[in-house]
């Protein structure tokens, strides 16, 4: 052995190793196993069970208040990802579901300002949005539109024989 070397036993190097391990691994996977834990009772105490709290947060909802919200509003944990990824609020996302319209839809909808029930009239007299646009921005309703539409009108032209006739 030279000078200067210290000499460390086996067994004391395996002591430290493990001691690193511990403190390095160990120790934060456990404190990590801890706090999930609890936040899951957490969780728990507001009627989830564990599987549905891993769901939740796999698909981004952290905060149990939001999770509550879009439970409430009968969504599960990836529709209300979809909708949430969209920018919709559970509410807004209920309405828009309710008036039978997928998230795509909802947002196209949305985008040129229709509420989910106006927007469902529209749809139910078989505009798309790029029509419905047209015809509300010369004051048009859907059944009015319809109307003038199935009689060969088009917005514009509608709107001058409204002002002149006043129906189709």
């Amino acid at each position: 052995m030279k000078d200067g070397e210290t000499k460390v036993g086996t067994w004391k190097a395996r002591f430290l190793l493990g001691l690193f391990a511990l403190g390095a691994f160990i120790l934060p996977y456990i404190t990590g196993l801890i706090i999930e834990y609890t936040r899951i009772k957490q969780w728990e105490l507001m009627g989830f069970t564990p599987e549905q709290t891993r769901a939740w947060w796999r698909n981004g909802f952290w905060q149990q208040s939001e999770a509550i919200r879009w439970r409430a509003a009968r969504f599960g944990p990836d529709d209300a990802f979809s909708w949430k990824r969209m920018a919709f609020i559970a509410q807004d996302a209920k309405e828009w579901r309710e008036a039978k319209f997928d998230v795509a839809g909802a947002v196209e909808w949305r985008r040129f300002a229709f509420e989910p029930p106006e927007a469902a009239g529209w749809k139910t007299a078989e505009f798309n949005v790029g029509d419905a646009v047209a015809w509300r921005k010369y004051g048009f309703g859907s059944l009015e539109a319809k109307r003038w539409r199935d009689a060969g009108y088009s917005p514009l032209s509608a709107a001058d024989q409204k002002r002149l006739r006043g129906s189709p």
